[in-house]
Protein backbone atom coordinates (compact mmCIF):
# COMPACT_ATOMS: atom_id res chain seq x y z
CA UNK A 1 0.00 0.00 0.00
CA UNK A 2 1.33 3.25 -1.16
CA UNK A 3 1.41 6.39 2.15
CA UNK A 4 0.12 9.65 1.20
CA UNK A 5 2.01 12.51 1.92
CA UNK A 6 0.92 15.66 4.53
CA UNK A 7 -1.90 17.02 3.36
CA UNK A 8 -2.75 20.90 2.27
CA UNK A 9 -3.97 21.62 5.76
CA UNK A 10 -1.14 20.08 7.63
CA UNK A 11 1.13 22.62 5.94
CA UNK A 12 -1.09 25.55 6.86
CA UNK A 13 -1.35 24.49 10.38
CA UNK A 14 2.57 24.23 10.96
CA UNK A 15 3.46 27.76 8.59
CA UNK A 16 0.30 29.25 10.94
CA UNK A 17 2.06 27.63 14.38
CA UNK A 18 5.72 28.87 13.71
CA UNK A 19 4.31 32.38 12.72
CA UNK A 20 2.81 32.22 16.01
CA UNK A 21 5.72 30.96 17.77
CA UNK A 22 8.15 33.90 16.34
CA UNK A 23 5.86 36.37 17.28
CA UNK A 24 5.58 35.15 20.93
CA UNK A 25 9.36 35.73 21.22
CA UNK A 26 9.60 38.98 19.71
CA UNK A 27 7.49 40.58 22.08
CA UNK A 28 9.04 43.08 24.88
CA UNK A 29 8.92 42.15 28.49
CA UNK A 30 7.05 44.74 30.64
CA UNK A 31 7.46 44.63 34.67
CA UNK A 32 5.22 44.14 36.80
CA UNK A 33 4.85 43.41 40.57
CA UNK A 34 5.28 39.52 41.26
CA UNK A 35 3.71 39.34 44.35
CA UNK A 36 4.55 36.81 47.11
CA UNK A 37 4.42 32.75 46.38
CA UNK A 38 5.10 30.36 48.83
CA UNK A 39 5.66 27.53 45.93
CA UNK A 40 7.95 30.02 43.05
CA UNK A 41 11.39 30.39 42.97
CA UNK A 42 13.55 32.65 40.77
CA UNK A 43 15.48 30.78 37.97
CA UNK A 44 18.39 33.19 37.52
CA UNK A 45 21.55 32.58 39.02
CA UNK A 46 24.41 34.79 41.21
CA UNK A 47 27.67 34.61 41.69
CA UNK A 48 28.29 32.32 45.17
CA UNK A 49 31.16 34.00 46.07
CA UNK A 50 30.09 38.09 46.92
CA UNK A 51 33.14 40.04 46.39
CA UNK A 52 34.62 42.65 49.20
CA UNK A 53 34.68 46.15 48.19
CA UNK A 54 37.23 48.46 48.78
CA UNK A 55 37.45 52.03 49.39
CA UNK A 56 39.86 52.53 46.37
CA UNK A 57 36.61 51.55 43.93
CA UNK A 58 33.21 52.72 43.50
CA UNK A 59 31.46 50.03 45.99
CA UNK A 60 28.60 49.57 43.78
CA UNK A 61 30.59 46.93 42.16
CA UNK A 62 31.78 49.82 39.45
CA UNK A 63 35.25 51.36 38.92
CA UNK A 64 34.90 54.83 40.53
CA UNK A 65 34.24 57.93 37.64
CA UNK A 66 36.80 59.68 36.87
CA UNK A 67 36.16 63.66 35.79
CA UNK A 68 35.71 62.61 32.09
CA UNK A 69 32.36 63.49 30.26
CA UNK A 70 29.66 62.16 30.13
CA UNK A 71 30.32 58.52 28.86
CA UNK A 72 28.53 56.61 25.95
CA UNK A 73 25.16 54.23 27.50
CA UNK A 74 26.38 50.38 27.30
CA UNK A 75 22.94 49.57 26.76
CA UNK A 76 20.97 50.65 23.57
CA UNK A 77 19.37 53.64 23.86
CA UNK A 78 14.92 53.68 24.36
CA UNK A 79 12.83 55.75 22.40
CA UNK A 80 9.91 55.20 24.35
CA UNK A 81 7.25 58.05 25.00
CA UNK A 82 6.24 58.57 28.54
CA UNK A 83 2.65 57.34 29.51
CA UNK A 84 0.37 60.17 29.31
CA UNK A 85 0.34 59.66 33.22
CA UNK A 86 3.85 60.54 33.95
CA UNK A 87 5.33 63.10 35.52
CA UNK A 88 7.71 65.07 33.33
CA UNK A 89 10.53 66.98 34.61
CA UNK A 90 12.93 69.70 33.06
CA UNK A 91 16.64 70.12 34.98
CA UNK A 92 16.28 74.02 36.59
CA UNK A 93 19.46 73.75 38.17
CA UNK A 94 23.34 72.42 37.94
CA UNK A 95 25.33 72.36 41.38
CA UNK A 96 29.50 71.61 41.26
CA UNK A 97 31.38 71.25 37.76
CA UNK A 98 33.77 73.79 37.32
CA UNK A 99 33.93 75.23 40.53
CA UNK A 100 33.02 78.71 39.73
CA UNK A 101 29.88 78.92 42.31
CA UNK A 102 32.10 77.55 44.49
CA UNK A 103 31.06 74.46 44.54
CA UNK A 104 32.92 71.16 43.82
CA UNK A 105 32.51 67.57 44.48
CA UNK A 106 34.27 64.08 44.24
CA UNK A 107 32.02 61.41 43.02
CA UNK A 108 28.99 62.71 44.97
CA UNK A 109 26.59 59.59 46.01
CA UNK A 110 24.00 59.74 48.99
CA UNK A 111 21.82 62.96 49.17
CA UNK A 112 18.83 63.66 51.64
CA UNK A 113 17.19 66.48 52.69
CA UNK A 114 15.92 67.95 55.96
CA UNK A 115 13.04 69.76 57.21
CA UNK A 116 13.77 73.26 55.78
CA UNK A 117 14.79 71.72 52.27
CA UNK A 118 18.39 72.00 52.82
CA UNK A 119 20.41 69.01 51.03
CA UNK A 120 23.11 67.11 52.13
CA UNK A 121 25.38 65.53 49.58
CA UNK A 122 28.20 62.91 51.12
CA UNK A 123 31.25 62.98 48.38
CA UNK A 124 32.77 58.92 48.02
CA UNK A 125 36.44 59.84 46.46
CA UNK A 126 35.90 62.97 48.34
CA UNK A 127 35.39 61.63 51.85
CA UNK A 128 32.70 64.80 53.51
CA UNK A 129 29.23 65.70 53.75
CA UNK A 130 28.31 69.03 52.13
CA UNK A 131 25.27 70.72 52.99
CA UNK A 132 23.41 73.66 50.56
CA UNK A 133 20.25 75.58 51.02
CA UNK A 134 17.78 74.92 48.27
CA UNK A 135 19.88 77.22 45.89
CA UNK A 136 23.12 75.54 45.95
CA UNK A 137 24.69 77.92 48.68
CA UNK A 138 27.04 76.30 50.27
CA UNK A 139 26.21 76.13 54.54
CA UNK A 140 28.99 73.79 55.82
CA UNK A 141 31.02 70.55 55.25
CA UNK A 142 32.60 68.40 57.37
CA UNK A 143 34.66 65.24 57.19
CA UNK A 144 38.22 64.35 55.55
CA UNK A 145 39.67 60.69 55.13
CA UNK A 146 40.86 58.87 57.94
CA UNK A 147 39.04 56.29 60.38
CA UNK A 148 38.92 58.39 62.99
CA UNK A 149 35.79 60.16 64.80
CA UNK A 150 33.75 62.67 62.37
CA UNK A 151 36.39 61.25 59.01
CA UNK A 152 35.04 59.47 56.60
CA UNK A 153 36.60 56.50 53.96
CA UNK A 154 34.40 56.23 51.49
CA UNK A 155 30.79 57.43 52.33
CA UNK A 156 27.94 56.12 50.63
CA UNK A 157 24.53 57.01 52.24
CA UNK A 158 23.07 59.82 54.23
CA UNK A 159 19.56 60.03 56.02
CA UNK A 160 17.96 62.58 58.58
CA UNK A 161 15.50 61.97 61.08
CA UNK A 162 12.62 64.15 62.91
CA UNK A 163 15.43 65.80 65.23
CA UNK A 164 17.35 66.67 62.25
CA UNK A 165 20.73 64.28 63.37
CA UNK A 166 22.59 63.76 60.37
CA UNK A 167 23.06 59.86 59.66
CA UNK A 168 26.29 59.24 57.01
CA UNK A 169 27.37 55.18 56.10
CA UNK A 170 30.51 54.80 55.39
CA UNK A 171 31.18 51.78 53.34
CA UNK A 172 35.26 52.04 53.96
CA UNK A 173 35.08 52.45 57.22
CA UNK A 174 31.93 49.79 57.84
CA UNK A 175 29.72 51.87 60.11
CA UNK A 176 27.46 54.33 60.31
CA UNK A 177 28.06 57.74 62.26
CA UNK A 178 25.65 60.72 63.63
CA UNK A 179 25.91 64.40 63.42
CA UNK A 180 24.32 67.34 63.80
CA UNK A 181 22.92 68.88 61.05
CA UNK A 182 26.32 71.40 61.52
CA UNK A 183 28.50 68.56 61.25
CA UNK A 184 29.08 67.60 65.02
CA UNK A 185 29.76 64.23 66.11
CA UNK A 186 27.51 62.67 68.21
CA UNK A 187 27.61 58.88 67.95
CA UNK A 188 28.75 55.76 65.98
CA UNK A 189 28.19 52.23 65.19
CA UNK A 190 29.69 49.15 63.69
CA UNK A 191 32.96 47.35 62.44
CA UNK A 192 33.91 44.68 60.24
CA UNK A 193 32.61 41.64 60.40
CA UNK A 194 29.52 39.40 59.76
CA UNK A 195 27.85 39.47 63.28
CA UNK A 196 24.50 41.52 64.07
CA UNK A 197 25.87 45.27 63.83
CA UNK A 198 28.55 44.40 62.23
CA UNK A 199 29.10 45.61 58.27
CA UNK A 200 30.93 44.58 55.35
CA UNK A 201 30.06 47.93 53.48
CA UNK A 202 27.46 50.07 55.19
CA UNK A 203 25.83 51.17 52.00
CA UNK A 204 22.47 53.09 51.98
CA UNK A 205 20.98 54.41 55.39
CA UNK A 206 17.67 55.17 55.99
CA UNK A 207 15.32 56.51 59.09
CA UNK A 208 11.64 55.70 59.19
CA UNK A 209 8.82 57.53 60.61
CA UNK A 210 9.44 55.56 64.09
CA UNK A 211 13.26 56.47 63.71
CA UNK A 212 14.19 53.16 63.31
CA UNK A 213 17.02 52.89 61.01
CA UNK A 214 18.06 50.69 58.06
CA UNK A 215 21.37 49.87 56.70
CA UNK A 216 21.94 47.67 53.33
CA UNK A 217 25.17 45.37 54.15
CA UNK A 218 26.33 45.01 50.82
CA UNK A 219 28.77 42.30 51.16
CA UNK A 220 26.69 40.36 53.53
CA UNK A 221 23.48 40.65 51.59
CA UNK A 222 21.22 41.82 54.20
CA UNK A 223 19.39 44.83 55.52
CA UNK A 224 19.78 45.82 59.27
CA UNK A 225 17.72 47.25 61.45
CA UNK A 226 18.73 49.73 64.65
CA UNK A 227 17.66 51.87 67.22
CA UNK A 228 17.89 55.34 66.89
CA UNK A 229 21.21 54.81 69.54
CA UNK A 230 22.61 51.96 66.60
CA UNK A 231 21.01 48.92 68.94
CA UNK A 232 20.35 46.04 67.05
CA UNK A 233 17.12 44.98 66.08
CA UNK A 234 17.16 42.57 63.38
CA UNK A 235 18.35 41.73 59.88
CA UNK A 236 16.70 40.30 57.39
CA UNK A 237 18.05 38.83 53.13
CA UNK A 238 21.26 37.66 53.84
CA UNK A 239 20.60 33.90 53.73
CA UNK A 240 22.09 31.64 50.73
CA UNK A 241 20.81 28.74 48.96
CA UNK A 242 22.81 25.85 49.99
CA UNK A 243 22.09 23.50 47.00
CA UNK A 244 22.55 26.34 44.03
CA UNK A 245 24.78 28.62 46.39
CA UNK A 246 22.59 31.39 44.84
CA UNK A 247 20.51 34.66 46.52
CA UNK A 248 17.80 34.67 44.28
CA UNK A 249 14.83 33.61 45.77
CA UNK A 250 12.28 35.55 46.95
CA UNK A 251 13.11 37.59 50.36
CA UNK A 252 16.98 37.08 49.56
CA UNK A 253 19.21 39.73 48.45
CA UNK A 254 22.61 40.21 46.30
CA UNK A 255 24.37 43.23 46.99
CA UNK A 256 21.43 45.76 48.30
CA UNK A 257 21.89 49.63 47.98
CA UNK A 258 18.73 51.71 47.97
CA UNK A 259 16.23 51.65 51.01
CA UNK A 260 13.14 54.00 51.13
CA UNK A 261 9.43 53.07 53.09
CA UNK A 262 6.27 53.41 50.88
CA UNK A 263 3.18 55.52 52.38
CA UNK A 264 1.98 51.76 54.06
CA UNK A 265 5.19 51.94 55.97
CA UNK A 266 6.64 48.68 53.76
CA UNK A 267 10.31 48.73 52.95
CA UNK A 268 11.48 48.52 49.48
CA UNK A 269 15.28 47.72 48.70
CA UNK A 270 17.57 47.97 46.04
CA UNK A 271 18.11 44.27 45.01
CA UNK A 272 21.16 45.54 42.96
CA UNK A 273 22.97 41.98 42.56
CA UNK A 274 19.73 40.54 40.74
CA UNK A 275 18.53 43.43 39.13
CA UNK A 276 15.03 44.09 40.81
CA UNK A 277 13.50 45.58 44.16
CA UNK A 278 12.01 43.63 46.64
CA UNK A 279 9.21 44.89 49.25
CA UNK A 280 9.30 44.12 52.57
CA UNK A 281 7.42 44.33 55.83
CA UNK A 282 9.22 46.14 58.20
CA UNK A 283 10.44 42.99 60.40
CA UNK A 284 11.73 41.89 56.87
CA UNK A 285 8.33 40.14 55.49
CA UNK A 286 8.63 39.86 51.93
CA UNK A 287 5.87 41.13 49.98
CA UNK A 288 6.27 41.31 46.58
CA UNK A 289 8.88 42.71 43.46
CA UNK A 290 9.33 44.53 40.73
CA UNK A 291 11.77 42.66 38.36
CA UNK A 292 14.13 43.41 35.53
CA UNK A 293 11.99 43.32 32.27
CA UNK A 294 15.09 42.17 30.32
CA UNK A 295 14.11 44.90 27.56
CA UNK A 296 13.11 48.18 26.54
CA UNK A 297 12.14 51.40 29.26
CA UNK A 298 11.69 49.70 32.31
CA UNK A 299 15.17 47.31 32.43
CA UNK A 300 16.81 48.12 35.05
CA UNK A 301 20.41 47.00 34.25
CA UNK A 302 22.19 48.09 37.62
CA UNK A 303 19.64 49.63 39.56
CA UNK A 304 21.16 52.01 42.61
CA UNK A 305 18.93 53.56 44.62
CA UNK A 306 14.89 54.23 45.04
CA UNK A 307 13.24 57.50 46.26
CA UNK A 308 9.09 58.15 46.15
CA UNK A 309 7.23 61.40 45.09
CA UNK A 310 4.14 62.36 46.91
CA UNK A 311 1.94 60.30 44.59
CA UNK A 312 3.86 57.22 45.58
CA UNK A 313 5.59 56.57 42.34
CA UNK A 314 8.96 55.35 42.47
CA UNK A 315 11.72 56.51 40.94
CA UNK A 316 14.78 54.17 40.77
CA UNK A 317 18.48 55.46 39.46
CA UNK A 318 19.83 53.26 37.31
CA UNK A 319 24.30 53.42 37.38
CA UNK A 320 25.03 51.70 34.06
CA UNK A 321 22.09 53.05 31.37
CA UNK A 322 22.68 56.95 32.73
CA UNK A 323 19.16 57.44 33.87
CA UNK A 324 16.83 57.57 36.41
CA UNK A 325 12.74 55.60 35.56
CA UNK A 326 9.41 56.29 37.18
CA UNK A 327 6.98 53.52 38.06
CA UNK A 328 3.71 53.58 39.44
CA UNK A 329 3.40 51.86 42.84
CA UNK A 330 2.28 48.79 40.89
CA UNK A 331 5.37 48.45 39.12
CA UNK A 332 4.12 49.67 35.68
CA UNK A 333 6.32 52.05 33.95
CA UNK A 334 5.97 56.01 33.43
CA UNK A 335 8.67 57.68 31.99
CA UNK A 336 12.33 59.19 32.86
CA UNK A 337 13.98 61.76 34.50
CA UNK A 338 17.52 63.08 32.94
CA UNK A 339 18.05 60.21 30.58
CA UNK A 340 20.06 62.15 28.08
CA UNK A 341 22.00 64.24 31.07
CA UNK A 342 23.26 61.76 34.05
CA UNK A 343 26.20 59.39 33.79
CA UNK A 344 26.27 56.90 36.74
CA UNK A 345 23.70 58.48 39.09
CA UNK A 346 23.74 57.44 42.40
CA UNK A 347 21.41 59.13 44.57
CA UNK A 348 17.82 60.73 44.65
CA UNK A 349 15.35 62.66 46.80
CA UNK A 350 12.44 65.15 46.82
CA UNK A 351 11.93 68.27 49.08
CA UNK A 352 8.42 69.31 50.12
CA UNK A 353 8.22 71.58 47.13
CA UNK A 354 8.11 68.17 44.45
CA UNK A 355 11.94 69.72 43.57
CA UNK A 356 13.64 66.06 42.42
CA UNK A 357 17.94 65.84 43.07
CA UNK A 358 19.70 63.14 41.61
CA UNK A 359 23.73 63.37 42.82
CA UNK A 360 25.08 62.80 39.11
CA UNK A 361 28.11 60.63 40.02
CA UNK A 362 30.12 60.14 37.17
CA UNK A 363 29.76 63.85 36.22
CA UNK A 364 30.68 65.05 39.71
CA UNK A 365 27.80 67.10 39.46
CA UNK A 366 24.26 67.52 41.52
CA UNK A 367 21.08 67.77 39.63
CA UNK A 368 17.76 69.77 40.49
CA UNK A 369 14.72 68.87 38.64
CA UNK A 370 11.01 70.25 38.66
CA UNK A 371 7.97 69.05 37.11
CA UNK A 372 7.25 70.69 33.80
CA UNK A 373 4.39 73.25 33.78
CA UNK A 374 1.71 72.59 31.05
CA UNK A 375 -0.18 75.96 30.02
Amino acid sequence: MIRQGPSLVFFLLLIVGTMFLLACTGAEATSTLTPRSDTAQDTATAPANTPTPTPASDTTGTPAPTATPRPTPTEPADTSEPESRARVYIEVAVWGGSGADGVTFRSPNGIAIDSSDNVYVTEFQGNRVQKFSPDGILLAQWGSEGTEQGQFRSPTGIAIDQNGRVYVSESGNSRVQVFTSDGEWLASWGSRGSGPGEFISAMVVMVDDGGLVYVTDWGNNRVQVFDSNGGFIRTWGGETDEESQTRTKDGQLFNPTGLAADREGNILVVDRGNSRIQRFTRTGDFLDKLEDSGSGASRFGVPTSITLDSDGNWYISNFRSNRVQQFTAAGEFLNFVGRDTLAGPHGTAFDSTGAFYVTDTGNHLVRKFRVEEVP
